[in-house]
C-alpha cells in the first residue's frame, strides 16, 4: 500500500507539472490576444467533470500495459484500483491547477471583472457623436460609376443599404432599377416617389435578377453578393459591371475570432477579376484599398457596427470581442481594426 501511495504522489506531481507548463503557454497566448473571457473563466468554483474521460483513458492504458490475463478476476481488481488512482490523481491535479491559476492570474482576473462590469453597464446612445477615425480611401466608387454612365443608360444598382447609394444617381439615367434583396421594396420606393424613372425591385423567388436577357447597360454591385452568370445574362453586349465589395481582410479582428473556418482562401480585386474573366468578361480597371479604423470608445464601436453590420452590434452575444476591444482602449486609448475594400470594372464583350 505504501508503494501505491508513493506511486500515486509521483503521478500527481508529474501530471501537475505538465498541467502547469500547458497553463503557462496558454496564459501567454491569451495575454497576447487580450482574451478577457479566458481570465474570467478562471474565477469559477471547482467542478470535476472528467470521470468519463478518465475511465476511457485508464481503460486504454491498462488494456495495453496490464500483465494479468485479459478480463480475468485479477485483471478487473487491478483495473478498478488503477482507475480509482487515475481519477483521484486527475481530480487533485485539476483542483491544484485551479488554485494555482487563480493565484497566478489574480491581477488579470480582477481587471477582467472590472472590464466586464463596465461593459454590462454600457448603454447605447443613439445621439452619440462619431468617435472613430478612418484612413482615407484611395478610390471613390461614386465617381468611378459616373465615368461609365450616360443619360440614355438603364442602370441597375444592387445593394443592401435601403437605396442609400442609389439615391445619388436619381435623374442621371433614362431608367434606374434598385435591387434590394433583403429590404421592404415599398419602403425603399417611397424614397424615389418624386422620380418615375426609378423602380425598386428584388430578386425572384429562385434568386435570379428580375430582368430580361440583355436588358441593362450598367450593373453596380455595391457591397453585396452577386451571381456572375446572372450578371452575364442581363447585361447588354458592351455593358459594364462594376463591383465594389469588402475583401477577406476587412474587420478581420472580429471575423477571425468568431468564424475562423470561413477564412480559407482570399477574396480581393484579383480574385474577383479572375471569376469575371472566367465567364468571358474583359477587365477594364480594378482598385484595392487596405486601411484601418480606430475606435476610441465602446459606444463608437457599437454605433459603427449598428450601421455597417447590425448583427455584430450585439454586445452580449459577442462579449469576448467587446471585452478585448475595451481592454485595448484602456491600454492604448484606441482599438484598431483592419479595413479592406476593392472595386472591379468589367465589360461584357459578346
Amino acid at each position: 500500500m505504501e508503494y501505491l501511495m508513493i506511486l500515486l504522489l509521483i503521478f500527481i506531481a508529474v501530471l501537475f507539472l505538465m498541467q502547469v507548463v500547458f497553463f503557462e503557454i496558454t496564459k501567454s497566448k491569451m495575454e497576447k490576444m487580450n482574451n478577457i473571457n479566458w481570465f474570467l473563466s478562471l474565477d469559477k468554483p471547482f467542478n470535476y467533470n472528467r470521470v468519463g474521460y478518465m475511465v476511457f483513458l485508464c481503460f486504454i492504458c491498462y488494456l495495453v500495459s496490464s500483465p494479468a490475463p485479459l478480463f480475468s478476476l485479477e485483471w478487473f481488481i487491478y483495473f478498478v484500483l488503477f482507475l480509482a488512482m487515475g481519477i483521484v490523481a486527475d481530480a487533485v491535479v485539476q483542483y491544484a491547477i485551479l488554485i494555482y491559476s487563480k493565484k497566478r492570474c489574480r491581477r488579470q482576473i480582477e481587471d477582467a471583472h472590472l472590464l466586464q462590469n463596465e461593459l454590462q453597464h454600457f448603454t447605447p446612445n443613439a445621439d452619440f457623436e462619431k468617435d472613430y477615425t478612418l484612413t482615407p480611401q484611395n478610390y471613390d466608387e461614386t465617381s468611378i460609376l459616373r465615368q461609365y454612365m450616360t443619360p440614355e443608360d438603364h442602370l441597375a444598382v444592387m445593394s443592401v443599404d435601403s437605396g442609400k447609394f442609389a439615391s445619388q444617381f436619381k435623374d442621371d439615367t433614362e431608367a434606374m432599377f434598385v435591387v434590394e434583396p433583403y429590404t421592404d421594396t415599398q419602403r425603399v420606393q417611397s424614397q424615389f416617389e418624386d422620380d418615375s424613372s426609378v423602380k425598386v425591385t428584388t430578386l425572384t423567388p429562385t434568386g435570379k435578377m428580375p430582368f430580361k436577357d440583355e436588358k441593362i447597360d450598367i450593373i453596380m454591385c455595391q457591397e453585396c453578393n452577386y451571381d456572375k452568370n446572372e450578371i452575364q445574362r442581363v447585361l447588354k453586349k458592351g455593358g459594364y459591371f462594376i463591383v465594389n465589395q469588402h475583401g477577406t481582410e476587412n474587420l478581420k479582428e472580429f471575423v477571425r475570432l468568431y468564424m475562423p473556418f470561413q477564412m480559407k482562401g482570399k477574396w480581393d480585386a484579383e480574385s474577383c477579376a479572375q471569376t469575371l474573366e472566367s465567364i468571358g468578361m474583359r477587365i477594364v480597371d480594378k482598385f484595392e484599398d487596405y486601411g484601418t479604423i480606430r475606435f476610441h470608445s465602446i459606444q463608437s464601436l457599437y454605433q459603427y457596427f449598428t450601421k455597417v453590420s447590425p448583427d455584430f452590434a450585439n454586445v452580449n452575444r459577442y462579449q469576448v470581442f467587446y471585452l478585448q476591444a475595451l481592454k485595448e482602449m484602456k491600454d492604448h486609448s484606441y482599438f484598431e481594426m483592419t479595413t479592406h475594400q476593392f472595386l472591379v470594372v468589367a465589360q461584357k464583350t459578346f
